[in-house]
Protein backbone atom coordinates (compact mmCIF):
# COMPACT_ATOMS: atom_id res chain seq x y z
CA UNK A 1 0.00 0.00 0.00
CA UNK A 2 2.80 2.38 0.93
CA UNK A 3 4.67 1.61 -2.31
CA UNK A 4 1.53 2.25 -4.35
CA UNK A 5 0.96 5.58 -2.61
CA UNK A 6 4.55 6.65 -3.24
CA UNK A 7 4.21 5.73 -6.91
CA UNK A 8 1.00 7.76 -7.21
CA UNK A 9 2.63 10.75 -5.53
CA UNK A 10 5.60 10.51 -7.89
CA UNK A 11 3.29 10.44 -10.90
CA UNK A 12 1.43 13.46 -9.52
CA UNK A 13 4.73 15.33 -9.17
CA UNK A 14 5.54 14.65 -12.82
CA UNK A 15 2.06 15.77 -13.86
CA UNK A 16 2.38 19.02 -11.93
CA UNK A 17 5.86 19.56 -13.39
CA UNK A 18 4.37 19.45 -16.86
CA UNK A 19 2.84 22.87 -16.20
CA UNK A 20 6.07 24.53 -15.12
CA UNK A 21 7.87 27.24 -17.04
CA UNK A 22 11.51 28.22 -17.03
CA UNK A 23 12.70 31.43 -18.66
CA UNK A 24 16.30 32.60 -18.63
CA UNK A 25 18.42 34.93 -20.69
CA UNK A 26 22.14 34.17 -21.10
CA UNK A 27 24.41 36.23 -18.90
CA UNK A 28 27.24 38.47 -20.01
CA UNK A 29 29.96 36.34 -21.49
CA UNK A 30 33.66 37.00 -21.51
CA UNK A 31 36.09 34.06 -21.51
CA UNK A 32 37.55 33.04 -24.86
CA UNK A 33 36.60 29.51 -25.84
CA UNK A 34 33.22 29.67 -24.14
CA UNK A 35 29.88 29.39 -25.87
CA UNK A 36 26.31 30.54 -25.49
CA UNK A 37 23.69 27.82 -25.76
CA UNK A 38 19.96 28.23 -26.38
CA UNK A 39 17.53 25.63 -25.07
CA UNK A 40 13.94 25.79 -26.32
CA UNK A 41 11.64 22.98 -25.26
CA UNK A 42 9.41 21.63 -22.52
CA UNK A 43 9.38 19.12 -19.68
CA UNK A 44 11.59 16.73 -21.67
CA UNK A 45 14.31 19.27 -20.91
CA UNK A 46 13.48 20.78 -17.53
CA UNK A 47 12.54 17.63 -15.56
CA UNK A 48 15.66 16.93 -13.48
CA UNK A 49 17.32 19.96 -15.12
CA UNK A 50 19.00 18.47 -18.18
CA UNK A 51 20.02 21.98 -19.24
CA UNK A 52 21.71 22.66 -15.90
CA UNK A 53 23.44 19.28 -16.14
CA UNK A 54 24.74 20.25 -19.58
CA UNK A 55 26.35 23.35 -18.10
CA UNK A 56 27.82 21.40 -15.17
CA UNK A 57 29.22 18.65 -17.38
CA UNK A 58 30.73 21.19 -19.77
CA UNK A 59 32.39 23.05 -16.88
CA UNK A 60 33.95 19.81 -15.64
CA UNK A 61 35.44 19.39 -19.11
CA UNK A 62 36.90 22.90 -19.17
CA UNK A 63 34.20 24.46 -21.34
CA UNK A 64 32.25 27.40 -19.96
CA UNK A 65 28.79 27.90 -21.36
CA UNK A 66 25.99 30.35 -20.72
CA UNK A 67 22.44 29.16 -21.28
CA UNK A 68 19.44 31.10 -22.48
CA UNK A 69 16.18 29.18 -22.40
CA UNK A 70 12.44 29.03 -22.45
CA UNK A 71 10.91 25.74 -21.35
CA UNK A 72 7.19 25.20 -20.82
CA UNK A 73 5.21 22.01 -20.24
CA UNK A 74 3.76 20.46 -23.39
CA UNK A 75 4.92 23.27 -25.67
CA UNK A 76 5.21 22.73 -29.41
CA UNK A 77 7.42 24.84 -31.64
CA UNK A 78 4.26 26.63 -32.75
CA UNK A 79 3.48 27.70 -29.19
CA UNK A 80 7.08 28.85 -28.70
CA UNK A 81 6.74 31.04 -31.78
CA UNK A 82 3.71 32.72 -30.19
CA UNK A 83 5.12 33.14 -26.66
CA UNK A 84 6.73 36.49 -25.81
CA UNK A 85 9.22 35.09 -23.28
CA UNK A 86 10.29 32.37 -25.69
CA UNK A 87 10.82 34.96 -28.43
CA UNK A 88 12.82 37.10 -26.01
CA UNK A 89 15.11 34.20 -25.11
CA UNK A 90 15.75 33.60 -28.81
CA UNK A 91 16.25 37.32 -29.51
CA UNK A 92 18.97 37.60 -26.83
CA UNK A 93 21.24 36.40 -29.61
CA UNK A 94 24.89 35.49 -29.77
CA UNK A 95 24.22 31.77 -29.49
CA UNK A 96 26.68 29.26 -30.88
CA UNK A 97 24.34 26.31 -30.45
CA UNK A 98 20.56 26.01 -30.25
CA UNK A 99 18.96 22.81 -28.94
CA UNK A 100 15.35 22.82 -30.10
CA UNK A 101 13.03 20.22 -28.55
CA UNK A 102 9.49 19.90 -29.90
CA UNK A 103 6.48 18.40 -28.11
CA UNK A 104 7.51 14.79 -27.47
CA UNK A 105 5.48 13.11 -30.22
CA UNK A 106 5.39 15.91 -32.81
CA UNK A 107 8.22 14.62 -35.02
CA UNK A 108 6.47 11.23 -35.02
CA UNK A 109 3.21 12.88 -36.05
CA UNK A 110 5.06 14.58 -38.87
CA UNK A 111 6.21 11.14 -40.04
CA UNK A 112 2.89 9.34 -39.65
CA UNK A 113 0.35 12.05 -40.41
CA UNK A 114 2.40 14.19 -42.84
CA UNK A 115 1.48 17.27 -40.78
CA UNK A 116 3.39 20.02 -42.61
CA UNK A 117 2.74 22.48 -39.76
CA UNK A 118 5.28 20.61 -37.62
CA UNK A 119 8.03 21.18 -40.19
CA UNK A 120 6.94 24.75 -40.96
CA UNK A 121 7.08 25.69 -37.27
CA UNK A 122 10.56 24.18 -36.94
CA UNK A 123 11.77 26.14 -39.97
CA UNK A 124 10.25 29.35 -38.61
CA UNK A 125 11.90 28.87 -35.22
CA UNK A 126 15.23 28.16 -36.90
CA UNK A 127 14.88 31.34 -38.95
CA UNK A 128 14.21 33.38 -35.80
CA UNK A 129 17.26 31.95 -34.05
CA UNK A 130 19.55 32.66 -37.00
CA UNK A 131 18.24 36.21 -37.32
CA UNK A 132 19.83 37.11 -33.97
CA UNK A 133 22.55 34.43 -33.91
CA UNK A 134 24.09 34.19 -37.39
CA UNK A 135 26.13 31.03 -37.77
CA UNK A 136 24.41 29.32 -34.82
CA UNK A 137 24.34 25.53 -35.13
CA UNK A 138 20.68 24.50 -35.08
CA UNK A 139 20.15 21.11 -33.46
CA UNK A 140 16.81 19.28 -33.37
CA UNK A 141 16.56 16.96 -30.40
CA UNK A 142 15.46 13.44 -31.31
CA UNK A 143 13.92 12.49 -27.99
CA UNK A 144 13.01 9.07 -26.62
CA UNK A 145 9.99 6.85 -27.06
CA UNK A 146 7.82 5.78 -24.15
CA UNK A 147 4.83 3.64 -23.24
CA UNK A 148 3.10 6.09 -20.91
CA UNK A 149 0.18 8.24 -22.05
CA UNK A 150 -0.70 5.57 -24.64
CA UNK A 151 2.70 6.08 -26.26
CA UNK A 152 1.78 9.62 -27.24
CA UNK A 153 -1.21 8.38 -29.22
CA UNK A 154 0.83 5.81 -31.18
CA UNK A 155 -0.44 2.78 -29.28
CA UNK A 156 2.91 1.11 -28.72
CA UNK A 157 6.38 2.31 -27.82
CA UNK A 158 7.75 0.54 -30.90
CA UNK A 159 5.45 2.46 -33.24
CA UNK A 160 6.32 5.75 -31.56
CA UNK A 161 10.05 4.95 -31.78
CA UNK A 162 9.84 4.15 -35.49
CA UNK A 163 8.09 7.39 -36.34
CA UNK A 164 10.24 9.52 -34.01
CA UNK A 165 13.38 8.35 -35.80
CA UNK A 166 11.89 8.82 -39.26
CA UNK A 167 10.22 12.15 -38.49
CA UNK A 168 13.16 13.81 -36.74
CA UNK A 169 15.61 12.83 -39.48
CA UNK A 170 13.31 14.07 -42.21
CA UNK A 171 12.62 17.36 -40.40
CA UNK A 172 16.32 18.01 -39.91
CA UNK A 173 17.13 17.15 -43.51
CA UNK A 174 14.46 19.43 -44.94
CA UNK A 175 15.38 22.28 -42.58
CA UNK A 176 19.16 21.80 -43.04
CA UNK A 177 19.73 21.21 -39.34
CA UNK A 178 21.54 18.66 -37.19
CA UNK A 179 19.93 15.99 -35.01
CA UNK A 180 20.94 15.29 -31.42
CA UNK A 181 20.49 11.48 -31.20
CA UNK A 182 19.22 11.41 -27.62
CA UNK A 183 16.60 8.77 -28.36
CA UNK A 184 19.21 6.54 -30.01
CA UNK A 185 21.31 6.74 -26.86
CA UNK A 186 18.26 5.84 -24.76
CA UNK A 187 17.61 2.78 -26.93
CA UNK A 188 21.24 1.65 -26.69
CA UNK A 189 21.38 2.16 -22.93
CA UNK A 190 18.09 0.36 -22.28
CA UNK A 191 19.20 -2.57 -24.42
CA UNK A 192 22.58 -2.90 -22.69
CA UNK A 193 21.47 -2.15 -19.14
CA UNK A 194 17.71 -2.57 -18.59
CA UNK A 195 18.38 -2.22 -14.87
CA UNK A 196 19.26 1.46 -15.39
CA UNK A 197 15.90 3.20 -15.46
CA UNK A 198 15.96 6.16 -17.84
CA UNK A 199 12.28 7.02 -17.42
CA UNK A 200 10.42 8.06 -14.29
CA UNK A 201 7.37 6.42 -12.70
CA UNK A 202 5.02 7.85 -15.34
CA UNK A 203 6.98 5.93 -18.04
CA UNK A 204 7.13 9.14 -20.01
CA UNK A 205 9.43 11.78 -18.52
CA UNK A 206 13.13 11.28 -17.95
CA UNK A 207 14.53 10.00 -14.69
CA UNK A 208 17.64 11.59 -13.16
CA UNK A 209 19.72 9.11 -15.16
CA UNK A 210 17.76 9.87 -18.33
CA UNK A 211 18.36 13.59 -17.91
CA UNK A 212 22.07 12.90 -17.41
CA UNK A 213 22.24 10.83 -20.59
CA UNK A 214 20.50 13.59 -22.54
CA UNK A 215 22.94 16.17 -21.16
CA UNK A 216 25.92 13.97 -22.08
CA UNK A 217 24.68 13.56 -25.66
CA UNK A 218 24.13 17.30 -26.04
CA UNK A 219 27.53 18.09 -24.55
CA UNK A 220 29.18 15.81 -27.12
CA UNK A 221 27.22 17.50 -29.89
CA UNK A 222 29.03 20.69 -28.84
CA UNK A 223 32.48 19.37 -27.92
CA UNK A 224 32.82 16.60 -30.55
CA UNK A 225 35.46 14.82 -28.46
CA UNK A 226 35.38 12.13 -25.72
CA UNK A 227 35.06 12.92 -22.05
CA UNK A 228 38.28 13.31 -20.08
CA UNK A 229 39.40 13.70 -16.48
CA UNK A 230 36.57 13.57 -13.97
CA UNK A 231 33.28 14.52 -15.65
CA UNK A 232 30.53 15.88 -13.42
CA UNK A 233 28.17 13.24 -12.02
CA UNK A 234 25.17 15.52 -11.41
CA UNK A 235 23.94 13.29 -8.59
CA UNK A 236 24.09 10.05 -10.62
CA UNK A 237 25.83 6.95 -9.22
CA UNK A 238 29.46 7.05 -10.48
CA UNK A 239 29.37 3.62 -12.14
CA UNK A 240 26.04 4.33 -13.80
CA UNK A 241 27.26 7.77 -14.93
CA UNK A 242 30.36 6.19 -16.51
CA UNK A 243 28.14 3.71 -18.37
CA UNK A 244 25.85 6.48 -19.64
CA UNK A 245 28.81 8.58 -20.81
CA UNK A 246 30.18 5.58 -22.72
CA UNK A 247 26.80 5.12 -24.42
CA UNK A 248 26.69 8.81 -25.31
CA UNK A 249 30.20 8.68 -26.77
CA UNK A 250 29.41 5.65 -28.91
CA UNK A 251 26.13 7.19 -30.09
CA UNK A 252 27.51 10.63 -30.98
CA UNK A 253 31.16 9.95 -31.80
CA UNK A 254 31.07 6.29 -32.75
CA UNK A 255 33.62 5.49 -30.02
Amino acid sequence: MKRTLLSLLACLAFTLAAYSQEFQLPGDFGPAGGVKVLCVGNSFTYVHGADAMLKEIAASQGLEIQIGKYLAGGYTFGRHLENQDSREAVAAGGYGFAFLQDQSANPARYSRDKDKTVLDDFKALKKNVLADSPGCKIILERTWSYSGFEAGGFGTRESLEYHLVKGARKMARKAHAKVSPIGDAFEAAMSARPDVKLLGPDDHHQSLEGAYLKACVNYLMIARKPFSGEPALCGVDPAVAAFLRSVAEKTVLGK
